[in-house]
């Protein structure tokens, strides 16, 4: 009763302390602003990145940043990669949107405007049954519609537009990145971004009117800027928001792969001094005291994702960092940020279809230059970042199925490779963290091998200082591995995450899945190695203070669960929803196994109450702040209180079950059962003897699963969450199995040292009882 009492009450600990751990977090930055904006204006540079910028110093586009908060743009939606349709239609619905068919996606015309199908304003009523009021019209509208609905982000394109205009405000679109005159395939897709739901946008110019012949220009067409400023300027009579598309950079650069690269490069630079001449005329046209005007990239270069250019200036916004509640990190923004920061300029509540993520300033006192080279070397870091990890993640888990066989031959055998597979073992546990203090490292002077070569270096560096550390006890050097895996992820997170961001096991910039927090790998590995240094922890000091009690031990375990759920949990930190779902169940399975206690389904119950009653705790933790602090948990949660996360919760499970044949993590599973049964059947079972002379060995395992099947089952990242705890849970089990002495040994030695004494706990007693004895109404861990 007394160790049911305990376990309760430390629960309880648990939700009491968790607020007060975080209570002293700063507030978010409040957003800039003053009495709104008379107008907004978005002039989007295709295709143009911060190496551009740095290098040509266009001299409009560098006033104007000089002014401006500025910061790397993500221009990740739905897929790897994003095309202008893409980008539009997401900036339109201020949510991630997919273009049904990039040929088609950019089919818009004047309604004056003659098509193949005849009049645009007669296909258009004949497509969607709605008679035009609009001068442009997206004739692709109706796939858009449908090809949205059957994504699962609740993306409604033309969202923006449409409460726009329920609060009296009209949008404009003007561009046309067409590769000819006549005949040459619709590629307006601005217009996608000014449109409301039923396609149509209020005004502007998509038209072929923008568009002069031009024999050295890439295509033969280049924009006409006295027609598009024409364009522009009516525009300003009838709408408050236009998007203006400089077309020229699209044309240079699809232009290149029939172009050799030299001439690739120069018409890509004359488009963007042109570019830049353009944006000198459109600043002319607005006051930057009264109106808010953004100047992004929506797209990245034909050769590769990449961070781009976003820069804002308007009321209120002081020159520096721009950020939102989507990345939480100065300098870094999306796409789907860019709606939102438009409605929450005129104070206008989003639909929700719309990401409430509006982009903020935060004042910084750095030069232009200086913020430009960090956003370039941002980049190279990401670039570096996605080149290495297929590879790098490739050959770790080749290292570790290599190291499971050879262990599986060495076990059970009086081999004189033991020793060495043991050094291999700890290695391999040491390597998630030098995966991530490789993020201290320059990544310019390391090829990919040379990358991998220094990680390996520093796994195996760190395996020497463990085992130098760890010589007091056999156990200890795998302890003191996770140990130190479980501080560096603590402490890195407390000071802003920087070992997370473009790591091999952190995440990227350009894959945009986050930017603050913990990611999934992250969390896998703080919560197996917490689970590793608590039961190997409990064993070390059982046998080294055989005579204390075990009150102390749970206590010192509860305080390492504790710090790991606030971290991973917090909305100040990790925000990591599915590692709260996860952990906390695990967390308290292992302390019940460690005293011994049988899992009835009352105390499942008990145990699932509490991680509910924590993950709402940090849910209205994270509601009760600035809708622009928020982080994704707080959103969820208020999508959960509108009625709307129904989808999202459906995408997640369907992203789930996909990655099963996605990923290369996928392999690890099968050998690790191959591992475990090969240990639990064949060499003198091997398994048994691990349990009954290693103290924590039966908690960790039990609680192992635990966390990996739950964290499997509530993470979109599916079957790699476990996979990647394998990677500390197998090595680790390898290294106490090979330090088992062979059963004709003399007993009580090992090759390796002595053996540790056989655990006479109540909980080792308990799972040496015979099965008939377990209670009918029992749960298994």
């Amino acid at each position: 009763m007394n160790r049911r009492l305990l376990l309760l009450g430390a629960l309880l600990a648990l939700v009491a302390t968790a607020p007060s751990a975080v209570a002293g977090a700063a507030p978010a930055q409040d957003p800039a602003g003053g009495d709104g904006p008379r107008r907004v204006l978005v002039v989007t540079l295709p295709r143009v990145t911060w190496d551009d910028v740095g290098e040509q110093r266009p001299p409009n586009l560098t006033r104007f940043l000089e002014g401006a908060a500025v910061a790397s743009m993500s221009t990740r939606t739905v897929g790897p990669r994003t095309d202008g349709a893409d980008a539009y239609l997401t900036l339109g619905a201020g949510n991630r949107a997919d273009a049904f068919d990039p040929l088609t996606a950019g089919d818009a015309s004047q309604v004056t405007e003659t098509t193949p199908s005849g009049s645009a304003a007669e296909v258009y009523r004949r497509r969607t049954g709605t008679v035009p009021d609009g001068e442009v019209v997206v004739l692709s509208i109706a796939e858009q519609i449908a090809r949205n609905d059957d994504l699962l982000y609740g993306s409604a394109p033309g969202a923006l537009a449409s409460a726009l205009a329920d609060e009296g405000h009209a949008t404009g679109a003007v561009g046309n990145a067409d590769t000819g005159l006549t005949d040459a395939p619709p590629q307006r897709e601005v217009a996608l971004a000014a449109m409301t739901r039923d396609g149509q946008v209020a005004v502007g110019n998509v038209s072929s009117s923008l568009l002069v012949a031009d024999p050295l220009a890439p295509f033969g067409v280049r924009t006409d800027q006295e027609a598009l400023l024409a364009s522009v300027r009516r525009g300003w009579d009838a709408a408050d928001l236009q998007f203006v598309e400089l077309s020229d950079l699209e044309r240079a650069e699809e232009a290149r792969v029939e172009s050799t690269a030299r001439q690739g490069d120069e018409q890509f630079a004359s488009a963007l001094q042109r570019a830049d001449t353009a944006l000198g005329g459109l600043l002319a046209t607005v006051d930057p005291a009264q109106d808010l005007v953004l100047v992004l990239a929506p797209t990245s270069p034909l050769d590769g994702e990449q961070l781009t250019l976003f820069g804002m200036q308007g009321p209120g916004v002081e020159p520096g960092w721009a950020r939102s509640p989507t990345t939480r990190r100065d300098g870094f923004v999306t796409l789907t940020d860019v709606a939102p920061t438009i409605l929450d300029a005129y104070d206008i509540d989003p639909p929700t279809e719309v990401n409430d993520t509006p982009i903020v300033a935060a004042p910084q006192s750095t030069s232009l230059s200086d913020r430009i080279d960090t956003m370039v070397r941002d980049d190279e870091r990401a670039l570096f970042r996605d080149e290495a990890t297929g590879p790098i993640t490739v050959a770790f888990i080749a290292t570790l199925v290599v190291l499971l066989l050879a262990v599986m031959w060495a076990v059970g055998r009086a081999a004189s490779w033991k020793r060495p597979l043991r050094w291999c073992s700890l290695a391999v546990v040491a390597t998630p963290s030098a995966m991530f203090l490789s993020g201290l490292l320059p990544y310019g002077p390391f090829s990919v091998v040379t990358f991998g070569l220094a990680i390996a270096a520093g796994s195996v560096l760190l395996a020497v200082v463990a085992a130098l550390l760890g010589r007091f006890d056999a156990v200890a050097p795998p302890v003191i591995l996770c140990g130190i895996a479980v501080v560096v992820l603590g402490v890195d997170i407390v000071t802003g995450g920087n070992l997370q961001l473009s790591t091999i096991f952190g995440y990227s910039p350009i894959v945009a899945g986050r930017f603050a927090g913990y990611g999934n790998q992250a969390f896998s590995i703080l919560t197996i190695s917490s689970l590793v240094l608590v039961t190997g922890g409990w064993e070390i000091s059982r046998r080294r203070r055989p005579d204390s009690g075990d009150g102390g031990r749970i206590v010192a375990a509860v305080v390492v669960f504790l710090v790991v759920v606030v971290v991973d949990g917090s909305p100040f930190w990790g925000s990591d929803v599915g590692g709260v779902l996860a952990s906390i169940p695990a967390f308290a399975v292992c302390i019940l196994m460690l005293l011994g206690i049988r899992i009835r389904v009352r105390l499942v119950a008990i145990i699932a109450a509490c991680t509910i009653g924590v993950l709402a705790l940090f849910a209205a933790l994270d509601l009760a702040r600035p809708v622009d602090s928020r982080t994704h948990l707080g959103r969820f949660a208020q999508k959960l209180l509108d009625g709307d996360g129904a989808l999202i919760l459906q995408r997640k499970l369907e992203a789930n079950v996909s990655i099963l044949t996605s990923t290369v993590w996928t392999f690890v599973i099968p050998i690790a059962l191959l591992f475990v049964a090969y240990l639990t059947w064949r060499p003198n079972r091997l398994m048994r003897r691990l349990n009954a002379e290693h103290t924590g060995f039966r908690a960790f395992g039990a609680s192992g699963l635990t966390l990996g099947l739950l964290a499997w089952a509530v993470n979109d990242s599916g079957v790699a969450i476990p996979a990647l705890m394998l990677t500390v849970a197998l090595p680790y089990t390898a290294y106490l199995a090979l330090g088992l002495a062979p059963l004709d040994a003399e007993e009580g030695s090992a090759p390796d040292g002595p053996a540790a004494p056989v655990d006479r706990s109540p909980a080792a007693e308990r799972a040496d009882a015979p099965a008939e004895e377990v209670a009918a109404d029992e749960v298994p861990a």
